[in-house]
């Protein structure tokens, strides 16, 4: 009799066992990662700068008025972005620098080169985004009409039409 006792009480506790570990491995899964951007598929050209659309004046036809408030704005974005091109351009140096060293050491682990890396990714993607903002803020000083013109013209200017 105490056999049996005996084992029912090792099943039981196999039986907890063996339950607790199944429900410790049942977790909901992550999400599969994002597919990659496929390499054919070219990224978004930015709007246009001030400068860029003062150029195109004339294919436009931009008035007087709008030509200075364009002049005015590519004036005030070289000035603010000055600052930042110039911290985006050091940290590029500083990066490249690091894996020229690493390289002549027998390399470095990626986690060493992501840490390394994100001081010039990070200041890239704010310059970017700020140009972003700024091409949006030049394009609200033309005509529906000439942002259609704008849009023809850079499109076959990036060789958009093939």
């Amino acid at each position: 009799m105490i056999l049996r006792v005996r084992y029912l009480g090792t099943t039981l506790a196999l039986l907890a066992i063996g339950l607790g570990f199944g429900l410790s491995q049942w977790r909901a899964r992550p999400a599969p990662p994002p597919a990659p951007v496929r390499a054919d598929t070219p990224p978004l050209a930015p709007a246009p700068t001030a400068r860029e659309i003062v150029d195109r004046a004339e294919a436009l036809a931009l008035t007087r008025e709008q030509v200075s408030r364009l002049m005015a704005l590519d004036r005030r974005w070289r000035a603010e972005s000055e600052g930042l091109r110039a911290a985006v351009q050091e940290a590029g140096e500083e990066f490249q620098r690091f894996m020229a060293e690493a390289q002549a050491h027998g390399g470095a682990s990626l986690t060493e080169i992501q840490r390394r890396g994100g001081d010039l990714r990070l200041l890239s993607a704010e310059l970017r985004e700020r140009r972003r903002l700024h091409g949006e803020e030049a394009a609200w000083l033309l005509s529906p009409e000439q942002e259609q013109r704008l849009q023809g013209t850079t499109s076959l200017a990036s060789g958009g039409a093939r």
